[in-house]
């Protein structure tokens, strides 16, 4: 489950994904990268994973960037990722290159984020545990692959690990929690930190590293999963 002191629904707009270090020291932070949307989806691109190769063409798949839930009382824009989940494997998720980074070094990052989740065709009979957020980073590009899954069928993966169950974190993706308490068939805005965890990634050769936030979603509904403002810190590791 998801723990209270890091997630939860907003109520106001919240001003720590501005500028403020919040629960953290600011001399201990080396860089920090801010995410406000307002002026577009500043670089960061959208997808879905983990569906059967053969469903492709039937997919219904949306992402675009539009104003932030109009039942929030955050005003502002943001992209988002929306898709019907039929088979119950979605991975919902956004990526974006960082550079400037020194290369060959290890980072410590936290994040601060502020998204919003709907589910629609919603099932009365779905567990509390079908929807887990999950965040990393990796030093190459997030991409679709093809792999062999369930019954030696051809799946679309993205080549991260981010846990074989979507209760599980993996090597590259850390799983923050369950969010479904905080998702409904109304627009939700959920606003949390990853202060609690060790995210840890070490850039390439150019400095570069990777950012990944999605949504692993075992129900069979369409999710809508959107970014509304966001801030990562990042710390030298020696």
């Amino acid at each position: 489950m998801v723990g209270k002191a890091f997630i939860g629904l907003v109520l106001i707009p919240l001003l720590f994904l501005f500028g403020c270090l919040s629960q953290m020291e600011s001399d201990s932070v080396d860089l920090l990268s801010t995410f406000d949307f307002e002026s577009g989806i500043q670089e960061w691109e959208g997808g879905i994973s983990d569906y059967p190769v053969d469903s492709k063409e039937t997919l219904t798949l949306s992402v675009d960037y539009d104003p932030v839930p109009s039942n929030s009382l955050l005003d502002g824009n943001g992209p988002y990722v929306s898709a019907d989940n039929p088979h119950g494997d979605l991975f919902y998720f956004f990526k974006r290159k960082v550079e400037g980074l020194i290369p060959n070094m290890h980072y410590k990052l936290d994040f601060e984020f502020l998204i919003y989740t709907q589910l629609q065709n919603l099932s009365k009979d779905i567990s509390s545990e079908d929807l887990y957020l999950k965040i990393g980073a990796v030093d190459f590009e997030p991409k679709l692959e093809q792999v062999t899954w369930r019954n030696s069928l051809e799946y679309d993966a993205l080549n991260v690990d981010k846990g074989i169950l979507n209760s599980d974190s993996g090597e590259d993706l850390i799983n923050i929690g369950s969010i479904k308490q905080f998702t409904s068939d109304q627009a939700e805005l959920i606003s949390g930190n990853t202060f609690d965890f060790q995210i840890d990634v070490k850039t390439n050769t150019e400095g570069k590293i990777w950012l990944i936030i999605g949504v692993d979603s075992g129900i069979k509904s369409q999710l809508t999963f959107g970014l509304a403002a966001l801030t990562v810190y990042y710390r030298e590791q020696n």
